[in-house]
């Protein structure tokens, strides 16, 4: 069991011991042998509490109930599993973002936040951007993903994709640019459902450090 979910201190009475069910063993061992799945929230990727959990299911259920949020905000919720023996997998693959409107209500959309994005060189001056998609019971069925650029001039331009990749599941997806002759670039990725009307992005600005022909320097995200 990992040492985070061990609360022998609070006798499995703590916020996470009683989400887990460890008042069972006194929060001294682990008490989910089938395994379990937990949901943790932030603002954005790179806040999100994982010492904090939010909720918890058993591993065959398929949803979680949150308490409605506050007027106007947004959270990104994570799902991981967590095996038999207490120890949970690091990843961010099940994220979904969650905003509600004035009156605290949820704002229900189509599609899911691309996650997971990476730019790396590929052959000469071009470069390989690299995602991955989730759909988390979302609405809408996804048809594809339109990539943008601002073609080294700052502004991106969402009128004309340099690039449309065809969805076909849970999984990484890839596309690679034309040659690029600047130094900074921004890039745009959007979810697209099948009536083209609903949608997600994700933007991301790169560096090419031309110093280094293999180097390729991710400056930042906004998810």
């Amino acid at each position: 069991m990992e040492a985070k979910f061990f609360d022998s201190i609070y006798g499995g009475d703590s916020a996470n011991g009683v989400k887990l069910c460890m008042g069972i063993t006194d929060g001294d061992f682990w008490a989910r042998p089938t395994g379990v799945q937990v949901l943790y929230k932030g603002t954005e990727i790179d806040n999100v509490d994982f010492r904090a959990i939010v909720d918890s299911a058993n591993i065959a259920e398929d949803n979680f109930e949150i308490i409605c949020g506050q007027p106007l905000s947004r959270f990104l919720y994570i799902v991981r599993r967590v095996n038999c023996c207490g120890i949970e997998e690091k990843t961010v693959n099940a994220v979904l973002r969650v905003e509600f409107d004035s009156q605290g209500n949820l704002i229900e959309y189509g599609c899911n936040k691309i996650i997971d994005v990476s730019a790396h060189q590929a052959d000469g001056d071009k470069v390989s951007l690299r995602w991955f998609y989730h759909a988390i019971h979302q609405a809408k069925k996804i048809k594809s993903f339109f990539i943008y650029s601002d073609n080294g001039n700052g502004t991106i331009d969402y009128q004309d994709p340099i690039g449309i990749v065809e969805y076909t599941g849970c999984k990484f997806y890839q596309f690679i640019t034309n040659s690029l002759s600047g130094n900074h670039y921004k890039f745009c990725i959007r979810a697209v459902a099948d009536d083209s009307v609903s949608e997600f992005y994700n933007e991301i600005k790169i560096g090419l450090n031309r110093q280094s022909p293999n180097e390729v320097q991710l400056i930042c995200q906004t998810m």
